[in-house]
């Protein structure tokens, strides 16, 4: 009896070693996978951020080996509304139609927006159905708002209204920057957006934007069409005084380029976005990097 609960005894030890190493194993192969992914990555990264590259640029879509490789998309930070510059009354009136698109009532978007507004202005006055230092004081909460700009989007969340907001439209984050210089950049802008910004109809935003980002719909790749803004203006509807009034605020001269790299091995994934500015001089200034 002795020899066979010794035997027993030894099979569920030896049983357990091997299952521990197997599981080892396919931990290493993972981990090594998930780093090979990241270093593809900041491969596709380096590419991207070359001087002489191009959005849509073959070299930004490489195959290394049979199963890995880099995927980098160029786009500019203009897709998203330039949320420090919503003081600009263009601007808060497109934030306010975006909501309203979104699924909020006429008095919840126009509380929102216009807290928005009051968030980032120099003073203390507030806008009719804004938020200043009174409304936040009554909740208990001071030195708000701090009457500048937006550190990261995520610090939207403590303006009046934008519980609505998150609640209603989880990814509202993808539509607003804190790195835009004030315009909103034609070549990339997401069609709620140019909906919201230029009040051109959705038949019309629709027709530019499938010819402008081409046969996969994704802006910043291969089959993307290069489209002046002349032509943009006469695809949007948007002509005599009202193209006039939009001539200062959409445009494609965004500078602030947003690089999307994304590593690969197997089902493992990498990505790395990199916010830049590039110089007249084609020198770059980082502004943002972020891992997912």
């Amino acid at each position: 009896m002795l020899m066979v609960w010794a035997l027993l005894l030894m099979s569920v030890t030896v049983m357990g070693v091997v299952e521990y190493i197997r599981y080892s194993a396919e931990e290493a192969v993972l981990a090594s996978a998930e780093f090979r992914a990241l270093h593809l990555a900041e491969s596709g990264l380096t590419v991207g951020l070359h001087p002489n590259v191009r959005r849509g640029d073959k070299s930004l879509k490489q195959k290394i080996g049979t199963d890995s490789g880099f995927d980098v998309v160029i786009n500019y930070e203009g897709a998203r509304i330039p949320i420090n510059f919503i003081s600009d009354e263009r601007l808060r009136e497109a934030v306010y139609e975006l909501f309203l698109r979104w699924g909020l009532n006429s008095d919840e978007a126009s509380i929102a927006s216009e807290s928005l507004a009051d968030w980032v202005d120099t003073n203390d006055t507030v806008r009719s159905n804004g938020a200043e230092t009174a409304y936040y004081e009554s909740l208990g909460v001071f030195e708000l708002p701090r009457q500048q700009g937006f550190i990261n989007v995520d610090e939207m969340l403590l303006v009046r209204g934008m519980g609505v907001v998150d609640r209603l439209k989880p990814d509202w984050r993808e539509f607003f920057s804190v790195y835009g210089d004030g315009t909103i950049d034609l070549r990339t802008a997401f069609k709620e957006t140019l909906i919201a910004i230029s009040g051109a109809s959705e038949t019309d935003v629709n027709n530019y934007v499938t010819r402008r980002d081409g046969a996969d719909g994704v802006p910043g790749t291969e089959d993307d069409q290069r489209i002046s803004d002349s032509e943009a203006y006469r695809l949007l509807g948007l002509s005599g005084a009202r193209g006039q009034a939009m001539q200062s605020i959409l445009t494609s001269d965004d500078d602030v380029r947003r690089i999307t790299s994304t590593g690969y091995v197997g089902e493992k994934r990498a990505q790395i976005i990199v916010i830049a500015r590039r110089g007249d001089d084609r020198s770059l200034t980082y502004l943002a990097r972020i891992e997912e």
